[in-house]
């Protein structure tokens, strides 16, 4: 069993909160917390759409991390752990979720022109974000984790357990089903 606390990627600050929030030290895993929490708000976000959900999933990714971090053995990351414990919760969150609402139709836009503007450019943002959000769950994950979250083919591969060449596929076809759902708003 390896020690976290020897993690190879984390710098000696962390490797020492991880090894003292192992022990309980709430403090330490405050720490963590404010070391990863905006990475995974980034991911959460974009696998969910919707700020309140990816705030949620956030705020449960750190509660099973606490629980469960006297069980973490450190095989990989802490950042990769915390990154799959996040995927886990989108994808339990997509599973459970209701169809989502339809965009609105043209008379219940404003009509002034300025006004037109802004609504066409969050009626495109909104369309991409659905578009993302539509994906499936394979193809999603690898491209929000490395498009959005920041991560290489190689280490999404391992959050997600594929392979990095899988990973890059997956994100490949996400780009493409993304372009060729997109074609109107070109």
């Amino acid at each position: 069993m390896s020690d976290p606390s020897l993690a190879g990627d984390a710098d000696p600050l962390e490797r020492r909160w991880l090894a003292l929030a192992r022990e309980g030290d709430e403090q330490a895993f405050a720490a963590l917390v404010r070391l990863h929490q905006d990475r995974l708000y980034r991911v959460a976000l974009r696998m969910t759409g919707e700020a309140e959900a990816a705030a949620d999933i956030l705020q449960d990714t750190f509660l099973q991390a606490w629980q469960h971090l006297p069980g973490f053995r450190g095989e990989a990351a802490l950042s990769t752990w915390l990154t799959r414990i996040t995927i886990n919760r989108c994808h339990n969150l997509r599973r459970a979720a209701r169809p989502s609402q339809p965009l609105p139709d043209e008379a219940s836009l404003p009509t002034a022109p300025a006004a037109e503007s802004v609504a066409l450019a969050a009626r495109r943002r909104e369309a991409v974000r659905q578009a993302v959000v539509d994906l499936s769950f394979n193809q999603r994950a690898p491209l929000v984790l490395t498009t959005f979250g920041g991560y290489t083919y190689a280490e999404a591969g391992r959050i997600l357990g594929i392979t990095e060449t899988a990973a890059k596929l997956r994100a490949h076809r996400a780009r493409r089903a993304l372009a060729a759902r997109l074609q109107e708003w070109r």
